[in-house]
């Protein structure tokens, strides 16, 4: 799958590019790079203010080059939909005001998208789930089967390019989300913490 990077100079910028033309789950993207209608892209979003870039997967509707006597930008149209489209949707939510990273938490949770496994403290099985918001604190974990508030679980995480998982413990600390259930990670030694902080920056950047 190609990588295409579109930075937005500007929260509003980024906001004005979504749904173009009143088309549903669509973004406008800005790039040199062509793709084809119904090629599957992964795309990288970054605009000004924001901690981290934005990792989605996407499917070209259409793509045009730079027309520069008509001062048009070369690039495009891209549609997203699932958990994908949610993401552009809040980044939407952080461009216009309505969530502030840097409030609340102690450390900023990054939006992602990533598969994990997680199993209760005192069970062996492991149950299939996935982030997608993570940062040193915690997690938004999205599962079939949340767990009650209040449960410590062990969060697999395996970074991209690696085969050997980093397991975390956690507990339920937010069960109203309707996505998931929100996690704060518990004590680690100073080695979890930095092998954490590799794991989250690959995650972002994958």
């Amino acid at each position: 799958m190609r990588k295409i990077r579109c930075h937005y100079p500007s929260p509003d910028a980024y906001v004005q590019a979504l749904e173009p033309n009143s088309e549903p789950h669509s973004l406008q993207v800005f790039s040199t790079d062509p793709f084809e209608p119904g090629e599957e892209v992964l795309l990288e979003v970054y605009f000004a203010g924001l901690p981290g870039k934005m990792m989605v997967r996407a499917i070209g509707k259409e793509w045009h080059s730079a027309r520069p006597r008509l001062r048009v930008r070369a690039g495009g149209v891209l549609r997203c939909t699932g958990t994908e489209w949610r993401k552009l949707e809040f980044l939407r939510d952080v461009g216009t005001g309505s969530i502030d990273l840097t409030a609340r938490r102690r450390h900023v949770r990054l939006p992602v998208m990533v598969e994990v496994r997680w199993r209760r403290q005192n069970a062996t099985e492991f149950a299939i789930a996935a982030l997608s918001e993570i940062s040193e604190g915690g997690a938004l974990l999205l599962t079939r089967s949340p767990p009650p508030q209040g449960d410590e679980i062990i969060v697999e995480i395996t970074p991209p390019g690696s085969e050997r998982p980093l397991e975390v413990l956690a507990v339920v600390r937010n069960a109203d989300n309707p996505d998931g259930v929100g996690l704060e990670f518990l004590a680690r030694d100073m080695g979890g913490v930095h092998r954490l902080r590799e794991v989250i920056r690959r995650l972002v950047e994958q």
